[in-house]
């Protein structure tokens, strides 16, 4: 039984292609994991929803109710 190889060379990929994906790849993995905590169901849907209030001091805030 044969099997169907290609080597690195042969699919364009050199030693410095390759520590460039492993480190653009760690960096998506690592800022999704710290940015995982703000994506709940509860606060995008609050924030989607709602009609957002500008504050004087230019902050915003997402009032709870939905008849604004």
């Amino acid at each position: 039984m044969y099997f169907f190889l290609l080597s690195f060379s042969e699919m364009g990929l050199s030693l410095p292609l390759i520590v460039i994906l492993v480190i653009f790849g760690g960096f998506f993995i690592i800022s999704f994991f710290i940015t995982s905590p703000n994506m709940d169901t509860k606060g995008l849907l609050r924030v989607l929803y709602s009609k957002p209030v500008r504050k004087a001091d230019g902050s915003v805030e997402y009032p709870e109710s939905r008849d604004n």
